[in-house]
């Protein structure tokens, strides 16, 4: 659902606009809580993880190969691309939770490592403890790389995947709402319709409830409307 709308020139690039719009919208809604922000490529800068890291929001951004930047992790640390710590035998070590208090994320060696009720193969030459090799990230040495979400976990790529919710209500506006063709000039002009069919998308939500619920308010609300 849309929650807050801004007509944007199309010659600043998307990084900026992002911030600017995280910004007002933090401004406009105080009393909302942002638990995370998703967004592709274009906000893959180490300045908006810092911006984001300040104000306590998860960073979901997919990696642009073409902003690696400086690494700050300890050189020993055998990572693959995503991040993610590789054992000693070279597997992916699985991600077991986010210390806040102590700023780190817990990583684990498949061995002896329980999923869902069943138990991974064992890799060799790992920590002979049952518990298995632990390993920890701390973000703090590089925002960019070790997000608290970890990247490549199912947690990640779950979240990543709601980012297409913004380009369907996108959509929405400028094709259901013919917002795209309309024939207003000016920016104040098309940023009111815009808002229009924001409203309208809400509209359009709350009656589908009320249809599921058969509720009476819906067919009051038919019924006014043959009248």
């Amino acid at each position: 659902m849309p929650l807050y709308i801004r007509l944007v020139q199309a010659s600043r690039h998307d990084s900026v606009s992002a911030v600017v719009a995280l910004t007002e919208f933090r401004e406009l809604n105080p009393d909302l809580t942002i638990e995370t922000f998703i967004s592709d490529s274009a906000s893959d800068n180490y300045a908006t993880y810092e911006l984001l890291n300040h104000w306590d929001i998860n960073a979901v951004i997919a990696l642009n190969d073409k902003s690696k930047g400086n690494s700050k992790y300890p050189a020993s640390l055998g990572l693959d691309a995503n991040g993610v710590p590789l054992c000693p035998a070279g597997r992916k070590m699985l991600y077991n939770g986010y210390c806040k208090g102590r700023c780190r994320i817990k990583w684990r060696c498949p061995k002896t490592f329980v999923s869902k009720g069943s138990k991974i193969t064992p890799c060799e030459g790992c920590s002979q403890s049952p518990y298995g090799r632990v390993i920890y990230t701390k973000p703090d040495w590089d925002l960019r790389l070790f997000t608290r979400i970890p990247r490549g976990s199912d947690a990640f790529k779950s979240k990543m995947k709601e980012r297409t919710a913004s380009e369907r209500v996108n959509e929405r506006i400028k094709g259901d709402y013919d917002v795209k063709t309309t024939k207003q000039r000016g920016k104040k002009r098309i940023s009111f319709m815009a808002t229009l069919a924001a409203i309208n998308i809400h509209l359009d939500a709350q009656i589908k409830v009320l249809q599921r619920r058969e509720s009476p308010d819906y067919i009051n609300c038919i019924h006014n409307t043959a009248a």
